[in-house]
């Protein structure tokens, strides 16, 4: 009879992100960009079609934005982008040019599709 030999590998598990922390980010990241203002509610409404309540709560740091909403979010903000990646733990792998390869990329890709 063999005797079982297995030892147990120790993993560091990553910190697991709440949705509370997830929305306080967002708060600050959109805050950074375009404020809190009335004009701000309104100008993020336009960009992803959600309510003024949501984006209010957004702006609170209530409650985060959706997926469909995140991704809409990222393509207009630098700073959201930059909280996603912290977020997900890869912040350190792209460094600042390459946020500008990544605008002209959305840049044109909406030249692209507008045809």
């Amino acid at each position: 009879m063999l005797r079982e030999a297995r030892k147990k590998l120790r993993t560091e598990t990553p910190k697991n992100l709440t949705a509370h922390e997830y929305a306080i980010a967002i708060e600050v990241a959109l805050k950074q960009e375009i404020g809190a203002s009335r004009h701000a509610v309104k100008t993020l409404c336009k960009l992803t079609n959600a309510s003024e309540r949501t984006v209010q709560n957004w702006l609170a740091g209530v409650r985060g934005p959706s997926a469909v909403h995140l991704i809409l979010l990222a393509q207009n903000f630098s700073s959201v982008r930059s909280t996603i990646m912290f977020l997900s733990g890869q912040e350190g792998r792209y460094s600042v040019g390459s946020e500008i390869i990544v605008d002209l990329l959305f840049e044109a890709i909406a030249l692209l599709t507008q045809q």
